[in-house]
């Protein structure tokens, strides 16, 4: 049977994201700035001219299109990262001295044709669960699917990343609840995402168990800036739990030493 083009290009594209020797990748979250504001590693126009060179070593960088013009050298030359277009803007992240909401509202913040012309191999999106009006939760599910059916259309990688509204993904004592999280990772898996990116659930073995629930490999994201070993931990796990590798953003434009911090995950995940 000869391939659909669309066939061939989400390969293409896959071979590109993915690192060919260990099958995983390393992604850089350069995208907090429309969520949550300047921040350090992104704060002034030269951190960003500087994050332009350290961030050369990612497999993938993850960032919304309005914030292209201010990167376009990151992805410029045969060596550069591949382009993630974030979908969506949300509310939710944003802490209540930033006027963040518990539940919040997502937007999309592009759209498929911008994503093709800008060169990006794929998008991300957000899927919440959890609202009270559990028509906004059905919503996310329509919106996502749309965005995966234009995705499959086109070849473009889809990741999606689910998440509970913020008052309601940890128990008492601030571990994330894995029960849930295991609904909403099938959930993505189920609409069809190429990857899903989901918080580290608190413990390698966690991290096995939420993957071997999933048809779709799971990249781990990084959260806030933490200690380097913890970080290297998170790291690590995602290695021995099989998953799809990891998207870690401020642990990485956020260290004295980015370059080095970057390089350091990719010998983890790349195992060299």
């Amino acid at each position: 049977m000869i391939k659909v083009t669309n066939q061939i290009g989400k390969e293409l594209r896959l071979s590109r994201f993915l690192n060919p020797d260990s099958k995983r990748t390393v992604m850089v979250a350069y995208a907090h700035g429309i969520l949550m504001g300047p921040m350090k590693g992104m704060e002034t126009n030269e951190e960003i001219k500087r994050q332009n060179e350290t961030l050369k070593a990612a497999d993938a960088v993850l960032m919304p299109m309005g914030f292209l013009p201010s990167c376009q050298k990151l992805f410029t030359g045969k060596n550069a990262p591949e382009m993630i277009a974030l979908y969506d803007w949300q509310s939710i992240s944003r802490s209540k001295s930033q006027l963040g909401y518990t539940e919040g509202a997502i937007e999309p913040v592009t759209t498929i044709d911008r994503v093709l012309a800008s060169g990006a191999i794929g998008v991300m999106t957000y899927l919440f669960i959890g609202f009270d009006d559990p028509l906004r939760e059905a919503n996310e599910m329509r919106r996502n699917y749309e965005v995966n059916e234009l995705c499959q259309k086109y070849g473009l990688i889809h990741i999606i990343e689910p998440r509970v509204v913020k008052s309601k993904e940890t128990n008492e004592d601030g571990t994330m609840k894995l029960d849930l999280m295991k609904v909403h990772t099938r959930m993505a898996a189920e609409l069809g995402a190429d990857f899903i990116k989901v918080k580290y659930p608190d413990t390698p073995e966690r991290l096995k168990e939420l993957q071997d629930i999933s048809p779709a490999p799971l990249l781990v994201a990084g959260g806030s800036k933490i200690a380097d070993d913890a970080a290297d931990k998170m790291a690590e796990a995602s290695v021995t739990a099989n998953t799809g590798g990891i998207v870690f953003g401020r642990n990485v434009y956020q260290s004295d030493d980015p370059k080095a911090a970057l390089e350091r995950f990719r010998r983890i995940v790349h195992q060299k």
